[in-house]
């Protein structure tokens, strides 16, 4: 093997090297991770008319979050967190009577299996979620950037449930709570640039629920959707 061929042979090596890190740097100008800590205000809608939704309540998303930029000014976004206290309050009058909402859960006394006609129950849900988005953006304007995501949809993984019946408050129906739940949304923000590397976002969402909720082992034989206005807030890095 003459030099000439060695050198060629490490000038090539060292040329794959040289590919092989820049593609490296460059995937991690085009990555970005953060977190969001973002109130949220859930309600639940009803496919039946006899069962009535009788307002929401706040909830908390805490989420850590990965985006990957393609092209200028387009990124897919990815996250995964925990959702706590989805749901909201629906009126059960589609019981005829008295009826067995919660068949496969155990509460808190005999009396709750089988509610009266009209009975409030106030569910809170909360679910392992992972959120998935496409973010537009702006051009930089000084240090403001703004973004849309559309869509933006999430899977969620029901980890525990409770429901207030009536006056009975914090009964466990995590047995009658449907595992998963999907969703889809669309939102809009504004991010801050607090430097070459960090920004602040803030941005506000809506997102609706595709499946029931709770199952229809017992009386419950409606179709159950979350619901939520989202008010995001976060970092990234």
């Amino acid at each position: 093997m003459t030099i000439n061929n060695v050198i060629m042979k490490k000038l090539i090596c060292l040329l794959f090297l040289s590919l092989v890190i820049f593609n490296i740097a460059t995937a991690q100008e085009k990555l970005r991770f953060g977190f969001e800590v973002s109130p949220f205000l859930s309600w639940m809608s009803s496919d039946i008319k006899t069962v009535e939704s009788q307002g929401g309540h706040l909830g908390l998303n805490i989420v850590a979050d990965g985006e990957y930029k393609f092209g200028t000014n387009y990124a897919i976004r990815l996250g995964l967190g925990l959702s706590f206290a989805q749901g909201g309050s629906l009126k059960h009058n589609e019981i005829n009577g008295f009826g067995n909402l919660f068949p496969n859960s155990n509460l808190s006394s005999p009396s709750l299996d089988s509610i009266a006609h009209g009975t409030i129950v106030k569910y809170r849900i909360q679910y392992i979620e992972v959120p998935f988005a496409l973010k537009m953006c702006t051009p930089e304007y000084g240090n403001y950037k703004f973004f849309a995501e559309v869509p933006s949809l999430f899977i969620g993984f029901r980890t525990t449930a409770q429901a207030d019946i009536g006056n009975a408050t914090d009964e466990n129906i995590t047995r009658d709570a449907i595992l998963i739940n999907l969703g889809w949304g669309l939102g809009a923000g504004v991010e801050y640039s607090l430097n070459s590397s960090t920004s602040l976002l803030a941005g506000i969402y809506y997102q609706g629920g595709f499946t029931d909720v709770t199952k229809d082992d017992g009386a419950d034989k409606n179709k159950a959707n979350t619901n939520r206005v989202v008010l995001r807030i976060g970092v990234l890095f």
